[in-house]
């Protein structure tokens, strides 16, 4: 489309060329993608498979109710209760369920990022810059805001997938989690049924929703603006080094600032009477646990975990995502985020 306006032409023939060009180009893109969905939902996969131990761990931390300063909920205590009263095999629990969120949720968040990106750049007439941070928020924002109300249900059954049961785990799979959550909610609303079992599908919606703008934007836009400054400054080449430091940051600042939010989410997934909404339970949580709760499974100090791998589990989804989109990508053929 830009080649197409950068070039005048008067004969008819060199028109047809230029108009060619410009649609090929544009069906390419479109194309492209098709394949960047498909690279940000396995590479997201892949994530999940390799963080999904601390992912566990990190929802029984948040699930734990207990006074501000009680202890026993620190991460390698809670991971030590797990693999010695339920075996280690209570690591991979919900593992079927965030891969089929991953598909959809990253699929759509990261795999879309870029078409949003060149969407609102072509709408804006370029008055909003690539290189700017106003037009990476708004393309995250828009595409997270997507997929995490299209991926709510899934989320939701793997936050009741891996929370603890003492009588032990209700579901035998995946789907027997959605259909027991669908019948608690037609249960509960006899009048409406369908409706009531839908809406019990995306309790938490509003959580999980402001949490997916939170992290993509903190982490989406985060690779994006320090991998275009060290690149731009010379100070790093496209590489593993550069994939590798701009993920790190982005694990840093995703972790921070979505933690809060990512709690409040789990709790109110995992309840089925306590909370009557989300503010209800930060309300709850402020009064009866204190601020820091909102912090709780945020993991060890990631000045003391870059040395070998950050316990933060979204530390250590955000460096395996991406490293693993930007291969994916190589092996496609498409160009480097």
């Amino acid at each position: 489309m830009s080649s197409a306006a950068k070039v005048t032409t008067s004969s008819p023939e060199e028109k047809l060329v230029v108009l060619e060009a410009s649609q090929a180009s544009g069906s390419q893109s479109q194309s492209q993608y098709g394949l960047k969905f498909a690279a940000a939902a396995v590479s997201n996969m892949t994530a999940s498979g390799v963080s999904n131990p601390v992912d566990v761990i990190k929802v029984r931390q948040q699930l734990r109710t207990q006074t501000p300063g009680a202890r026993g909920n620190a991460f390698w205590t809670v991971g030590h209760q797990m693999v010695r009263s339920e075996g280690l095999k209570s690591l991979a629990s919900g593992l079927p369920a965030s891969m089929m969120r991953e598909v959809v949720y990253s699929g759509l968040r990261l795999g879309t990022y870029e078409y949003f990106k060149d969407s609102i750049y072509i709408a804006s007439s370029g008055s909003l810059p690539k290189e700017g941070l106003t037009l990476k928020v708004l393309a995250a924002t828009i595409a997270a805001t997507i997929g995490s109300f299209v991926a709510n249900p899934a989320d939701l059954a793997k936050v009741r997938m891996q929370a603890y049961y003492p009588k032990g785990m209700p579901y035998s799979n995946v789907f027997s989690c959605y259909v027991a959550v669908y019948r608690e909610g037609a249960t509960k609303h006899p009048s409406s049924p369908v409706w009531g079992g839908i809406r019990t599908l995306y309790r938490g919606v509003e959580a999980t929703t402001i949490r997916g703008i939170i992290l993509s934007t903190s982490q989406i836009c985060s690779y994006d603006q320090v991998k275009q400054t060290l690149k731009a400054r010379g100070i790093m080449q496209e590489g593993f080094g550069l994939h590798l430091t701009s993920s790190l940051f982005a694990g840093l600042f995703c972790s921070i600032m979505s933690n809060p939010v990512d709690v409040v989410k789990v709790r109110v997934m995992n309840d089925k009477e306590r909370y009557k909404g989300v503010f209800d339970c930060v309300k709850a949580i402020m009064i009866h646990e204190g601020p820091l709760a909102f912090f709780k499974g945020f993991g060890m100090c990631w000045a003391r975990a870059i040395l070998t791998l950050p316990v933060s589990q979204l530390g250590i989804h955000t460096i395996v995502s991406f490293i693993a989109f930007e291969r994916i990508r190589s092996l496609l053929g498409i160009s480097p985020m």
